[in-house]
């Protein structure tokens, strides 16, 4: 199974010049905990998690209207291609220590975003699928 097979292709963008204000009801709105900081094209510029937010902005004191997103923003995260084996790119979070992870073509071109909760929803299917199949099998008998 491949990254491109249970990625979220629903992005949430935002600009480094924005305020870490509009990041934080971006997040709000579309109920994510991570936007993609792009420019021109998708090109990522780096990520902003609700805890960016306040550790990096309202724990300093930072009125979160005025300070940039760029200010509080992880500038090189950990990306995936698309095509990688999902194996790898669980290994490869948690590898970052990171929760959700911006999925990118070449070029650095943002296509999406995975998180574990898309991970675990689809184990949990194939988990429900298998556990159907074994349990239909066991009642048959020998």
């Amino acid at each position: 199974m491949k990254v491109n097979d249970v990625m979220n292709f629903a992005l949430v963008e935002v600009s480094a010049v924005d305020s870490c204000q509009r990041a934080a009801q971006l997040m709000r709105d579309h109920h994510v905990g991570m936007l993609v900081a792009t420019k021109e094209g998708r090109i990522i510029e780096g990520v902003i998690t609700d805890r960016d937010l306040v550790v990096r902005c309202m724990a300093l004191g930072g009125d979160p209207a005025k300070r940039p997103v760029g200010a509080c923003m992880e500038l090189h995260p950990t990306t995936v291609y698309g095509g990688v084996d999902l194996e790898k790119a669980v290994e490869m979070m948690r590898n970052a220590g990171a929760r959700r992870m911006p999925v990118t073509i070449s070029g650095g071109r943002v296509i999406g975003v995975l998180s574990l909760d898309d991970v675990a929803h689809d184990v949990k299917q194939y988990l429900d699928a298998f556990l159907a199949v074994a349990g239909h099998h066991s009642q048959k008998g020998p």
